[in-house]
C-alpha cells in the first residue's frame, strides 16, 4: 500500500483564509488522536482543525473525518477523498484553517479543503509498504519437504519453527494478498494433512 514517510505541510491562502495542510503517516486511531490533540492545542488561534485518516488496522481498515465546526461534509469528507484520490493508507490528513473574513459558500470549501490537501500529498514523500501477515502452520513431520517446496515461491520470512511430536509448527510471515492463496496451496500439498492460521 502508499503511504507518506514523513510528515509534510503546504499553505494556501482562498479569498483571504489561510489553509495549513499537513498529511502524515499514522500507525493507529490512539495516535492519530494524540496527533490531533496537539495539533489543536499548537493552532488554538485558528478557525477549524479539521481532519481525516485511513488506516490499516486488523483486520479491518478505517476511515474517519471530521468537519470540526465547518457546515456538514465541507471540510472532513474533502479530505479524506483527496487521501482516497492519494491512495494513501496510514495517513492522517489535518487541514487547519484561519477564516479570512469572506465567506466560501459550501462549493468553495469543499474545493479549499481538497485542494489543499491535495497539493500537500503532491509534496509529500511517498513510498509503497508492503503489508505482512503473520501465520502458524502445522503440519506433519513427513510433509516438511513439500511444506518448505510450497513457502519457497511465496514472499515468506521464517520467524519460528519447532517439532511437537508429530507435527512441525512454523511461525511465518507472508504478504498479506498472498496468505489466502498460500494457505490453498498448503491444503493441496499435504492432502489436507497441513493447516495454517493468522
Amino acid at each position: 500500500f502508499r503511504t507518506c514517510n514523513t510528515p509534510s505541510e503546504a499553505v494556501t491562502r482562498v479569498k483571504g483564509s489561510r489553509f495549513l495542510a499537513i498529511v502524515e503517516p499514522c500507525s493507529d486511531r490512539k495516535v492519530a488522536e494524540q496527533r490531533l490533540d496537539e495539533l489543536r492545542e499548537r493552532y488554538r488561534d485558528s478557525s477549524h482543525v479539521c481532519w481525516a485518516w485511513r488506516l490499516l488496522p486488523e483486520p479491518d481498515p478505517g476511515e474517519a473525518s471530521s468537519d470540526a465546526g465547518e457546515p456538514s461534509g465541507t471540510a472532513g469528507v474533502p479530505i479524506l477523498s483527496a487521501l482516497r484520490s492519494g491512495e494513501l493508507w496510514n495517513v492522517l490528513g489535518v487541514v487547519v484553517r484561519w477564516f479570512g473574513g469572506t465567506k466560501l459558500g459550501r462549493g468553495g470549501l469543499i474545493r479549499a479543503y481538497r485542494g489543499a490537501m491535495a497539493e500537500v500529498i503532491e509534496e509529500a514523500d511517498i513510498m509503497e509498504e508492503i503489508r505482512r501477515l503473520t501465520l502458524t502452520v502445522t503440519v506433519p513431520v513427513e510433509r516438511l519437504g513439500d511444506i518448505h517446496r510450497v513457502l519457497s515461491s511465496f514472499d515468506v520470512t521464517y520467524l519460528d519453527q519447532s517439532v511437537d511430536g508429530s507435527s512441525a509448527i512454523m511461525d511465518i510471515s507472508v504478504r498479506a494478498e498472498d496468505h489466502l492463496r498460500l494457505q490453498e496451496r498448503i491444503v493441496d500439498a499435504t492432502g489436507g494433512e497441513g493447516k495454517s492460521t493468522s
